[in-house]
């Protein structure tokens, strides 16, 4: 194998001068750049990276650490870490804790599995990464997870304490809120809730942003009209069931994720109703299939891929010491407007 030495002896030039031109640290003559590549070229000279790592104490590498690969918002979180990665040296180291089957949708249960979610925070720094960040597949308040030792790490999709620990997440509440403000501007005035389980986090943010727009739009709220599922589509078809079953029915329903939003759609067209001449549906989440249900559904749309942008951005300032502030990142939703609304 070459060494850069070797090349500065056929180039003719110094080792300084190779390093120059194939770092870009410092501008040569075109006359020299050529040569220099020409024979890095015909000798195929590869750089020793560990060596190079060694001596700047950095391996221009970004361990992402993810909850599991296929939580809903966790392939767009790491598609957006990598877009902007690829803006510059950084490469991805990527583990997946594969959390998903042992948790199913029990994710009230995340910290049973803190030891080996802290073991793998220790083989990232083993590893030599520069930062890490931590991906949630579920939005919450994280306690209990390792700070590693001399390097920065990010949460994405989730909170936490940590005052040294930046953040990126969504507007959970307030997209709950708003999604509701959009049934009651269209003069729906009972509107039913299909909220998720009743332990998760995500499902007490969306109740509270529900309870508010009801309370600032001055209307009443049933005791019946607030159903617990747990987040999957049998849940959403059973408690959908229960309140068309009532004597009063709701005009709209809030289900808490596209999931629960499909299997109320199965419910209202048992009971012979349609969407929205009968009754208005939206969801939460924006999965794919939401826009090819039948009608396609109105929803909240995460911003998944932002998250992940944004959780680099914050890493890599804190890598090359552009940004120390401590920064918790609350990214706003967007409702996607489809044909499940329909005004009173």
């Amino acid at each position: 194998m070459s060494t850069m030495k070797d090349i500065a002896n056929l180039a003719g030039v110094s080792v300084a001068t190779v390093s120059y031109v194939l770092n870009g640290t410092k501008k040569v003559s075109p006359e020299v750049e050529e040569r220099v590549l020409k024979i890095v070229q015909k000798t195929h000279y590869q750089p020793n990276t560990i060596a190079k790592s060694l001596r700047m104490q950095r391996t221009q590498v970004i361990g992402v650490l993810v909850e599991d690969i296929r939580g809903m918002p966790v392939p767009e979180i790491v598609d957006g870490i990598n877009e902007h990665l690829e803006q510059g040296p950084y490469q991805v180291l990527l583990m997946n804790l594969r959390l998903l089957d042992k948790l199913y949708n029990r994710y009230d249960q995340l910290a049973q599995y803190i030891d080996p979610i802290n073991q793998a925070i220790i083989l990232m720094e083993n590893a030599r990464v520069d930062g890490i960040i931590y991906v949630a597949m579920h939005d919450r308040h994280i306690k209990g997870v390792r700070r590693p030792v001399h390097i920065p790490m990010v949460y994405a999709y989730a909170t936490t304490d940590e005052a040294e620990t930046p953040s990126v997440t969504y507007e959970n509440e307030r997209s709950a809120y708003e999604i509701t403000m959009r049934l009651i501007r269209e003069k729906h005035v009972r509107i039913a809730l299909v909220a998720g389980h009743s332990a998760s986090t995500d499902a007490k943010l969306r109740l509270d942003g529900f309870m508010a727009a009801m309370h600032d739009a001055g209307l009443d709220i049933p005791g019946e009209y607030i159903r617990w599922g747990n987040w999957e589509y049998q849940s959403g078809r059973e408690q959908c069931d229960r309140l068309l079953q009532m004597s009063v029915r709701p005009t709209a329903i809030f289900a808490m994720n596209d999931v629960m939003a499909t299997g109320c759609y199965r419910s209202i067209k048992d009971h012979g109703l349609t969407i929205p001449t009968d009754i208005s549906v939206v969801g939460f989440d924006n999965r794919e299939f939401a826009q090819f249900i039948n009608p396609p559904l109105t929803t909240v749309e995460l911003p998944n891929r932002d998250i992940g942008m944004h959780a680099a951005e914050l890493l890599i300032g804190r890598i090359e010491k552009e940004s120390v502030e401590e920064q918790a990142l609350v990214l706003p939703c967007r409702i996607i407007e489809r044909e499940s609304v329909r005004g009173i």
